[in-house]
């Protein structure tokens, strides 16, 4: 007896289209979904297409909003590192990828405002997957619509703005600007976690600030983190890797080299391990090589990750600026602190 052969069955080619069609779509890391649709405007350092090799250390920041398990993204930083830009993306992503209620807090209202209008809106018309979803005509200058999700906007100087509609996604920009807890309202930063409250097991807080005082909200947030990561970068000539370090920027002497400017501009980073000159030549290399490494960690899988980066790191800003800058400074206490 011939064995019975069963015929194959081809999938008409509709069929299949609308099979693809009810299938979810890919969910990308904040880090690739920005490489894939971010644009970044004029006004920015680099404009054009955004590119993780610019800003190598961005990227692990940027996919910790995609992981599951941490809650919360704490990130210490200079200006000129990108960290505004870091924000956006998180928040582009979450409009495009996983929509739900978002609320981003500024030091002011005005500064608010400002930021819609400066960064935003114009990200927003810029990117095709936002621009498609974005309801311009439902929008309020501090409540921007999409298709089923809402963006809030409030001034950490609104208490009231702070303590009403659940959100899920919380973003808090330069924190340690904020004003402080007042009789009547608890501090701002309080203020606006307790409305994440109604997603605990699915929410997003990225706290964001150039530190202050060791009191600021930034630093304790620092503090309580269940983990704190620090940027090391292998040193060009004796491949080491180090984190970089103020102490470590060396200049010629003022018996030398008397004119400030002149020593600052001589200014380059000897490498704590070999001694070796570091130029702003060999920082591009040695970022895009760099890792996050932990040096504190108090839980197996830490809910809450501080991330802590100097001046020092950042791509648009030279070695010999720095030490003008401490130069300029090092002789007022007031200068000296904000430096």
């Amino acid at each position: 007896m011939r064995p019975y052969r069963v015929k194959p069955y081809t999938v008409p080619s509709w069929i299949h289209r609308a099979l693809l069609s009810l299938r979810p779509a890919e969910r990308l890391p904040v880090s690739k979904w920005a490489e894939k649709w971010r644009v970044l405007p004029d006004t920015n350092a680099i404009p054009g297409p955004f590119r993780n090799s610019v800003t190598p250390y961005l990227a692990e920041i940027m996919d910790a909003f995609s992981n599951e398990d941490v809650e919360r993204i704490v990130f210490v930083k200079p200006t000129q590192v990108g960290g505004t830009t870091a924000l956006e993306n998180m928040l582009a992503s979450a409009i495009d990828q996983d929509p739900a209620p978002t609320m981003i807090v500024y030091p002011s209202k005005e500064l608010a405002e400002r930021t819609v209008e400066a960064k935003l809106e114009p990200m927003i018309r810029q990117c095709k997957p936002l621009a498609a979803k974005y309801r311009e005509a439902e929008s309020q200058k501090l409540k921007l619509k999409f298709e089923t999700m809402f963006v809030f906007l409030s001034g950490a100087n609104s208490p009231a703005s702070l303590s009403s509609t659940p959100i899920r996604y919380l973003f808090l920009d330069e924190v340690d600007k904020f004003p402080g807890a007042s009789k009547k309202e608890a501090d701002p930063v309080s203020l606006a976690i307790e409305r994440t409250k109604p997603y605990t097991t699915n929410r997003k807080i990225f706290m964001a600030s150039t530190p202050t005082l060791k009191s600021g909200h930034i630093w304790k947030a620092k503090e309580e983190a269940e983990a704190e990561k620090h940027y090391f970068v292998p040193c060009p000539h004796c491949g080491e890797y180090i984190e970089f370090v103020f102490a470590q920027l060396k200049w010629p002497s003022k018996d030398n080299v008397p004119d400030s400017a002149e020593r600052a501009e001589m200014a380059a980073y000897s490498c704590q391990a070999c001694g070796a000159v570091i130029t702003d030549q060999d920082k591009g290399k040695m970022l895009a090589a760099g890792r996050w490494q932990t040096v504190r960690q108090t839980a197996a899988r830490p809910s809450s990750v501080a991330y802590w980066l100097n001046t020092l790191y950042s791509p648009f800003t030279r070695f010999s600026e720095i030490a003008k800058e401490f130069l300029r400074c090092k002789d007022d206490p007031e200068l000296l602190q904000n430096f």
